[in-house]
């Protein structure tokens, strides 16, 4: 009887096994992306940052079961063009990059934007123009080839996006240029020193230079092209709904304390 009861469950389980839906079936997919990179990834942050919100929900919704690792960039690079890792997030598109990876479609964008007072009346057309303010940027910062080739710009350099935004603020700087979501994140925590800071502080447009995010799924894998067909339609259905917008407002990156 114990044998004839020992058969029954191997047969039991190997039926089972027989049955498991292919998505349980699959090995997770091995994400690589940013140790910290506020807003866009900051695990102190709601839902780990924007970047990391919009890809989980993305993930979810086109149910595929994924795995995140958190590893320096160049090592996030090199994991994922070796097949250690199945995609690479925040990736912005570079040709050279095709030999190794499949693009999404883009799920966010890095801005860079100048900030100034709304009644200093800041303004350009050509970047040359620039050359009549004293703006503010991040120490070490790329804000694009063009502007730091442009002659004669006064560019003073910040240790935080928060600094310059005070120093608009005061008059002191006539603007600020960084990404525009990182700007809008530290207006919201701001604001309940500068109440009207959302009022007073207003973007110079147009945006300096703009780079998309993508993932990079590597090559090597064959689930890697069903997987990036799924996210972008997963990603799609987010706009559609109305959801991206939402994870903006949950993620206090709204252009103004009401959107």
């Amino acid at each position: 009887m114990d044998a004839v009861a020992t058969k029954l469950r191997i047969w039991s389980l190997l039926s089972a096994l027989l049955f498991v839906p292919a998505t349980m079936a699959q090995q997770p997919l091995r994400l690589c992306t940013l140790e910290h990179w506020p807003p866009f990834v900051d695990r102190s942050a709601l839902n780990g940052g924007f970047a990391v919100q919009v890809v989980d929900e993305a993930l979810a919704l086109a149910n595929i079961p994924f795995s995140r690792h958190y590893v320096p960039w160049a090592r996030a690079m090199q994991e994922t063009r070796t097949g250690n890792c199945d995609v690479i997030s925040e990736l912005y598109f570079d040709p050279n990059r095709k030999d190794w990876a499949d693009f999404s479609d883009a799920y966010g964008d890095l801005s860079m934007t100048l900030f100034a007072r709304e009644d200093r009346n800041v303004s350009y057309q050509q970047l040359s123009d620039l050359k009549a303010y004293r703006i503010g940027l991040l120490r070490g910062a790329n804000i694009s080839p063009e502007f730091h080739r442009t002659d004669g710009l006064q560019l003073v350099p910040l240790n935080s996006v928060k600094q310059g935004l005070q120093l608009v603020y005061s008059g002191r700087l006539d603007a600020f240029v960084t990404g525009e979501k990182a700007i809008r994140f530290a207006m919201y925590q701001l604001q309940p020193q500068l109440t009207d800071i959302y009022r007073v502080l207003q973007p110079v447009r147009p945006t300096i230079h703009t780079n998309e995010l993508f993932l990079g799924f590597n090559k090597r894998r064959a689930e890697n092209r069903e997987w990036r067909q799924r996210f972008n339609k997963a990603l799609k259905q987010l706009k559609a709904s109305g959801r991206y917008d939402e994870i903006l407002r949950e993620q206090h990156l709204a252009l103004s304390a009401s959107q």
